[in-house]
């Protein structure tokens, strides 16, 4: 019953504040941006993103708002699970690179961003008692448990495919681009429970490995295997300034920019013959060919008959 009243609470709590829904509605001229992801029941959804563009702190908050039953944009009950798993705990997976980059990023990301670094905070009401975190270890044994009996693991692909084996989740979050085999575990790991998986990149390229595998393997076929693809840019944060912006921006190389600013599956490390502004700019002022016949008038010159 407490519960239940703690939940109400935090309904309450994010109906009188919904700054989420009128920024992201204001403030991304992207149809699919923030909110599209977020309205999003697909099962197999990757936001594909430039750096500085949102993309952890937007998932952080969809899989946070899972694991409490709540749906983030209408503030009521969620109803991505069917109504008898929404009475159990949920089962979540948070796979990152390495113990570190889940640590400084991820972790991090949802303490400062969402839960807030008091933890005297209201979100903190939710988070289990045996539950602690601190800024150099992350989230005791690597867990955030909340009083609602869910939980999310953060594992990382170093731990190798063995240990991705053998759970039933309801969700797996892969940040940044993980090895396809840490990709096939995960997404065997919610067949059964008919969960959800969830990725967020920016499809850096790596000279000796060329273009992520997921190019090839999903987003080629992302009408065949049924997967959904997100994509916005750094350009639609309007939490950094654009002085700022421009300033990053003119520290990357020409063959980054697509990449690092808009989330492009481009090669980077590549000298481009010419700047990518020339080819933008030449692209732009190609002439639409004509199709028609060459005739002569009475003064025997030709002319173009347009068909």
């Amino acid at each position: 019953m407490q519960l239940f009243q703690q939940l109400n609470e935090l309904a309450v709590e994010l109906q009188n504040k919904p700054f989420l829904h009128e920024f992201f509605s204001e403030n991304q001229p992207e149809a699919y941006a923030q909110v599209g992801w977020l309205e999003s029941m697909h099962r197999n959804k990757w936001l594909i993103a430039g750096n500085r563009a949102g993309k952890t702190v937007c998932a952080g908050i969809q899989i946070m708002a899972d694991s409490l039953g709540i749906d983030i944009l209408t503030k009521g009950v969620s109803k991505r699970f069917p109504p008898e798993k929404q009475k159990r705990s949920l089962r979540s997976w948070v796979v990152s690179d390495t113990e570190d980059t889940s640590i400084d990023i991820v972790q991090k990301t949802i303490v400062s961003d969402i839960l807030g670094q008091d933890e005297a905070g209201f979100l903190w009401n939710f988070v289990d008692d045996s539950c602690s975190y601190t800024e150099q270890g992350g989230f005791k044994n690597g867990v955030l448990s909340f009083t609602n009996d869910s939980s999310i693991r953060f594992k990382f692909s170093t731990q190798k495919r063995k240990t991705f084996q053998g759970a039933s989740l309801d969700i797996v979050w892969l940040d940044e681009e993980q090895p396809k085999d840490i990709y096939d575990e995960c997404r065997a790991r919610v067949i059964d429970s008919r969960g959800f998986i969830m990725g967020t990149l920016t499809p850096i390229y790596e000279r000796l490995r060329g273009i992520p595998w997921l190019y090839y393997d999903l987003y080629l076929q992302r009408h065949q295997k049924n997967v959904e693809f997100h994509n916005w840019s750094l350009l639609h944060n309007p939490y950094i300034e654009e002085e700022a912006k421009q300033e990053l921006i003119s520290e990357w190389d020409e063959d980054q920019r697509e990449v690092r600013i808009n989330g492009m599956f481009v090669p980077m490390g590549v000298t481009l013959a010419f700047p990518g502004s020339l080819l933008k700019q030449v692209r732009e002022d190609v002439i639409k060919p004509q199709s028609g016949q060459i005739r002569f008038n009475e003064e025997g010159k030709p002319e173009l008959a347009v068909a």
